[in-house]
């Protein structure tokens, strides 16, 4: 790649990194085509079944390098090329929120703006406790971008989700957690080994099931419930047609008893 995105394979696992620390791993451009790239290479990869995404250094992302933004502003693209562009990117946010796979936003550091965004993308976020989360966007002058608010209204509800966006206070781990933006917070020394918890359980799971299981929260978000529910129908039905389904279903039959526990 070409030095603003790491990827390692590890078994199962695929780990995207963020890799401009001097910069705290603003995005530019060139950076964001490049993540879009190897997201889009995560999803179609087989043995790939979870994806985590996190930044080098201290800091997991901190939202569009400004400096960029304002150089590449004198290019006099057209506002039709500029919307056209951002639109394509934002197709990163899509991917880590409906790719087939479970995806873990493993926040080492503050995660603003676009960074906050590409976290709340995610299936999971397990934060550092001495990170912080905030949008900027009201500082910069600008709605945001990424999908932010459309993710934060639904993990926080419209009221929350307007305080994050118009207020702009910094968000502390703690705070996540209580406010349900984050799935863990971890001491900054045990960062790395509960996302490595969260990825190994993940792993082991039924990748068909986990994959029809995001199917369905894509299709409740959009699909009224009479719509959703023959999506739900259709996707148990795969489901249950599945060598995973005909394994555990037997080993719950045989490791039953004759009893209701463990129902």
């Amino acid at each position: 790649m070409g030095g603003g995105v790491v990827v390692e394979h590890r078994g199962p696992l695929t780990r995207i990194r963020l890799d401009r620390p001097a910069r705290c791993n603003a995005l530019t451009y060139p950076l964001l085509e490049e993540l879009l790239e190897v997201c889009e290479e995560a999803a179609d990869d087989p043995s790939a079944r979870v994806v985590v995404l996190t930044g080098t250094g201290s800091a997991f992302c901190a939202g569009g390098d400004i400096d960029h933004i304002l150089e590449d502003s004198q290019e006099r693209r057209s506002e039709t090329e500029r919307r056209r562009r951002l639109a394509r990117l934002h197709r990163i946010s899509l991917l880590l929120h409906t790719m087939e796979k479970p995806t873990i936003a493993a926040v080492n550091g503050p995660a603003v703006g676009a960074g906050l965004s590409l976290a709340l993308a995610c299936d999971f976020r397990v934060m550092s406790a001495t990170a912080t989360l905030g949008s900027t966007f009201a500082r910069l002058g600008v709605p945001g971008d990424f999908g932010g608010t459309w993710f934060a209204v639904r993990l926080l509800g419209l009221a929350r989700a307007k305080e994050l966006y118009l207020l702009d206070e910094p968000v502390t781990a703690e705070q996540a957690l209580g406010l349900g933006l984050v799935t863990s917070v971890a001491a900054p020394e045990g960062l790395c080994a509960a996302v490595e918890a969260l990825a190994e359980r993940l792993a082991a799971g039924p990748a068909t099931a986990f994959a029809l299981m995001k199917a369905n929260f894509a299709a409740c978000l959009a699909e009224p419930l009479g719509e959703f529910l023959d999506t739900e129908a259709a996707n148990m039905i795969l489901g249950m047609s599945t060598k995973e389904f005909e394994v555990a279903a037997r080993a719950f039959v045989e490791g039953r008893g004759t009893g209701c526990a463990g129902q």
